[in-house]
Parts: structure tokens; sequence; C-alpha cells
């Protein structure tokens, strides 16, 4: 997200209960119970929490089974913050709301709306960044073997390094943007000052953002399409690291917004839709984040006493052949016995395939171990 910066007002000019700003030709400012756009807004974030959750339940769920590592940590860290981050994305809808043009805000109201801006800016810097490393660490567990280094670790690591750097930066920025420093979200404190203009350097953050998504999507594609695997689970391999594109996608969306942001003076409306924008390319993030350990999850699933018993029941259910004394009745009724989970295998490494490892293409002497998640 970004702060929102205003134009110095006269003094005397200054009308607490009129407009922020003058209402274009053809427009008149709606103060009292202005339209907003809620109703969008609200079930947007809220779908956006519901995926998430799932996703990072399942997430959980086949960690749980196997081994952890460095992504984990981060992810329980990025987790609580997501919760803070809806808390205000939810709370901008109690100010003037979303999708609300700048000339229909009372002066007076317009710090209550910009605090909650600046300060979801504040976290959304941070989540993002966590979840993006958490993802680039992931895939380095995955890709390369445990103890060894190789140029995809390297990019990774230069590309957490970026992303890391860049959200400093903006953090730092943004906490010294203003003297005094409520004056980063109240534009009325008599004598306050910005050092510089929010909205060109968001254009140029979400430019770089955007690269620093696309790169490591690219990377993971030549990895995947690198390794000694049939066509058919290549192509789902690099299906499920696909999901990456959603990311992507929401980064431009974000970027082409921020244009607009840049070069009109409604800056409520158009914060708000990137702040959608951000909260869709935060729930990206996480999906592309917990996605790939949803076959696992399912597979640990299936080997638990619940599922055998449902799997028992259906079998029962629908097959009316059964009889209480014939051989087919008895094997059904009998729980089969639940296999305890390999650590740290993958969901597409087969156990008919070639042994323990899969090695990569000839070109590269790695090898993707078995317990490389």
């Amino acid at each position: 997200m970004l702060s929102i910066s205003f134009p110095a007002l006269p003094r005397a000019e200054i009308s607490l209960d009129g407009p922020t700003i003058p209402a274009p030709d053809g427009s008149v400012s709606i103060l009292d119970d202005p339209p907003n756009g809620n109703h969008i807004a609200i079930p947007v974030i809220t779908v956006c929490v519901v995926v998430s959750v799932i996703f990072y339940s399942i997430r959980f769920y086949a960690k749980y089974l196997g081994k952890t590592n460095p992504a984990d940590y981060l992810t329980i860290v990025a987790f609580p913050l997501f919760w803070v981050y809806v808390y205000y994305s939810y709370r901008l809808s109690w100010t003037s709301g979303y999708l609300v043009h700048q000339w229909d805000i009372r002066l007076k109201d317009i710090a209550a709306f910009s605090y909650v801006c600046w300060l979801a800016t504040l976290l959304y810097l941070w989540l993002i960044a966590l979840v993006k490393c958490a993802i680039l660490l992931e895939w380095i567990s995955i890709f390369v073997p445990e103890g060894k280094r190789s140029w995809f670790a390297w990019a990774c690591y230069a590309t957490c390094g970026a992303i890391c750097s860049l959200s400093i930066i903006i953090f730092i920025m943004d906490l010294v943007n203003c003297t005094p420093f409520a004056s980063n979200w109240n534009p009325l404190i008599p004598g306050g000052f910005c050092r510089f203009g929010i909205a060109e350097f968001g254009l140029a953050s979400s430019t770089t953002n955007f690269t620093l998504d696309l790169i490591p999507l690219l990377l993971a594609q030549k990895v995947i399409w690198g390794l000694r695997l049939s066509w058919k689970k290549k192509l789902g391999i690099s299906f499920i690291f696909l999901i990456g594109i959603t990311g992507c996608v929401a980064s431009l969306v974000r970027l082409y917004f921020s244009t607009r942001f840049y070069t009109s003076n409604d800056t409520s409306y158009y914060f708000s839709i990137l702040a959608l924008c951000s909260m869709c390319e935060t729930t990206c993030a996480h999906l592309i984040l917990c996605a790939p350990f949803t076959p696992k999850a399912v597979m640990g699933l299936k080997q638990t006493r619940p599922f055998a018993r449902l799997k028992r029941y259906m079998t029962l259910k629908n097959d009316t052949t059964y009889v209480n004394d014939s051989e087919a009745f008895r094997e059904a009724h009998e729980l089969p016995r639940v296999a305890k989970p390999k650590p740290r295998e993958h969901w597409f490494i087969s156990s008919r395939g070639t042994g323990n490892s899969i090695t990569y293409s000839q070109d590269s002497n790695r090898t993707l171990q078995t317990n490389a998640v």
C-alpha cells in the first residue's frame, strides 16, 4: 500500500466541514453519507481471508507431517501479522470508506482515513516481504539438494535480499518522510511538511515489485523442466508453480493503478483500489507459498483413521452386494493400517520411480532428494 499526501492548504481558506478538495466540473460534493464501495471491498477482503486461511491450514498440516525449514519460521511470523493487516483493511471501511472520491470527504475526516492507510502501508511492506522470502526459501528446499548451492539458490537469495532492502527503504522513508511525525497522516498540522512525494515513490516501488515477482517464477520453471521426470509429471509440477502468475497479475494491476494514483488528485479513491489490489496480491502470495503442499496434505489425510472409516462407510453404502457373512463384508470392516508419513518426501516423487532421488538433466549434476521438503 501507499501513503497519501495532500497539497498544502492556505490556513485562511480551510473549512473543516467542507470537502477535502474541490469537486471537478460536472460533479457535486456529497458530504453527508457519501457513496462508497464498501459493498465491494468487504466481500473481496473476506474472500481473500477465507482463501488464505484454507491454504495456510493445508500448509501447516503438511508441515506437521514432515520436517521444517527456514521458510516455516518466516511463515510463523507472517501469519499473525496477516491478521493485523486484515483488521486495518476492514477498519478502513469504518472511516470514510472504500472507493470514496476525495471531494466527498470532509476535511476534518481525512486524517482518520489517512491514518489507517498509513498503518496498513507499513504492515503490507513487512507482510509481503516475509511471504515472498518464505516462498523463495521454500523453493530452494524443494529444488536444491540439502547442503548444496546452485545458481538457482543464489538467484533466490539475491531476490530475497532485494525484496528486504526495498521494504526496509520504503519503511524508513515512510517513517521519516514528514515533520512533525503526525504529518505523515494529518495534513492539517500547522508547519507540517513532507520531504518527498508518495505517489512518485509508490510508482517506482510497484514497478520494482512486479519485476521481483516475475524473475523467480521464470527461474522455477527452468528448473522444473530440467528435472528427469515424465512429461506429464513436469507439466503437473509446472502448473502448480504457475500459480505464481496470479501474484504477477495482481502486481501488474497494482502497478496500473499506481500510475492512476500518480496522475490524479483523487487520492482517496485510487488508494482504495490500491488497497484492494494489495490484499489480492498478498492472497496470491499465500497461494504460491501453500498450494504446492496440497497433494501432500491430501495424501496424509487419506492415511488417517477417520478417512479410512469414512471410505469404509461409503463402500458399504454404495455396494449392496455385501452380506454380513461374506468375506468382502469382513474385509470392508477391517481398518487399514495407517502408514506413517515419510519425512520430507515430495508428493511428486513416486515410490515406483528411480529409487530415492530424482536427478536433473545432464547439464546439471544436482540431485533432487526426497528429503527436500
